[in-house]
């Protein structure tokens, strides 16, 4: 039979103190922040980026109808991230709901010069020239629509619903 031969290679005492070492390491590698690394190439990393729980927010004040609350958190959005079009677009349609059609219609302009196809300012947009009058506005915001959603899209079923209620208590005028 083979003798094995075990030699040690420090003292009892060597060993433990480099375990010791070792599980410091590794106690203190595991207690790092990786996230502060790992967001370093990541811009939709929410723990990095602020804007991004202020848009979920305010989206989310926007679906209850809480449009105060949201125009409150969207504009600290805009404030930080200029070309979100969607927070543009969500701004407009609170502004729009509270009745503040000026800054409505300027939120939606914004949404356009950041991106002209941009199927939900379209719709909303749409649904703030119904408000003022302006069904030709609307109906050329749907033509928009129809060539952007060749089948059919949520904006654009959405968008003429609100035109045939329109015109069923309207009735077809131009408007302005």
């Amino acid at each position: 039979m083979f003798k094995s031969k075990c030699t040690p290679q420090g003292t009892l005492k060597e060993n433990m103190m480099k375990l010791l070492a070792a599980v410091t390491l590794l106690i203190a590698f595991l207690m790092f922040d990786v996230t502060h690394v790992r967001s370093m190439g990541n811009q939709d990393d929410t723990t990095s980026n602020p804007a991004k729980k202020d848009f979920a927010d305010g989206k989310s004040a926007v679906y209850s109808g809480r449009f105060e609350t949201a125009i409150r958190l969207l504009k600290k959005v805009v404030a930080q991230e200029p070309k979100n079009a969607d927070a543009h677009n969500y701004l407009g349609f609170s502004y729009r709901k509270i009745g503040k059609l000026d800054l409505a219609a300027s939120s939606y302009k914004q949404v356009f010069s950041i991106n002209p196809d941009h199927k939900g300012a379209l719709e909303y947009q749409g649904e703030l020239f119904l408000k003022l009058g302006n069904l030709s506005g609307a109906n050329e915001n749907l033509a928009k629509l129809e060539k952007l959603c060749p089948s059919t899209c949520k904006e654009l079923a959405e968008l003429k619903r609100a035109i045939a209620d329109f015109t069923a208590t309207h009735g077809d005028r131009k408007g302005t």
